[in-house]
């Protein structure tokens, strides 16, 4: 296996560590001030941490360094809007379906959009063909999803 691919997965790996542990602080903070808030609040929160960043960045190399074209930057704006509609949706979903079963749904919402994505080959790579396989493994993970909802 190539070290760009194991690279990959170990780097998606702590990044799902790192969802693991902010989904859990917003639904906390979520159950306290309630999840619009949370999610409004949270994105002010990481506006402002990316923004002296990018400031920084500015000031160290020039804004011709960033080359933000009217696409990229209506790109950016959805993005933002639906990192407010993910924070939000988390807080609400994680304090009803518990954290496990909460993002275990996360994962398979995320994994069906990809697997079409993939196989459209919208994602700016080549197209994933359409198999059983792969078929089975969403459906297996929808019934991992079912077993982790918690029963009562």
């Amino acid at each position: 296996m190539k070290l760009s691919i194991i690279t990959g997965a170990l780097v998606a790996l702590l990044t799902g560590i790192a969802i693991a542990a902010q989904s859990t602080m917003t639904s906390r903070v979520g159950g306290i001030i309630g999840d619009i808030r949370t999610g409004i609040l949270i994105n002010t929160m990481g506006g402002i941490a990316a923004g002296s960043l990018m400031l920084i960045w500015l000031l160290r190399d020039g804004p011709q360094a960033w080359k933000i074209t009217p696409v990229v930057l209506g790109i950016t704006a959805l993005s933002g809007i639906l990192g407010i509609f993910i924070v939000t949706g988390i807080s609400f979903s994680l304090q009803r379906a518990g954290i496990a079963a909460g993002l275990a749904s996360v994962i398979l919402g995320q994994l069906a959009l990809s697997f079409v994505i993939d196989a459209l080959g919208v994602g700016g790579v080549e197209p994933i063909p359409i198999s059983a396989t792969r078929i089975l493994g969403i459906v297996v993970s929808g019934f991992g999803v079912y077993l982790l909802l918690p029963k009562g």
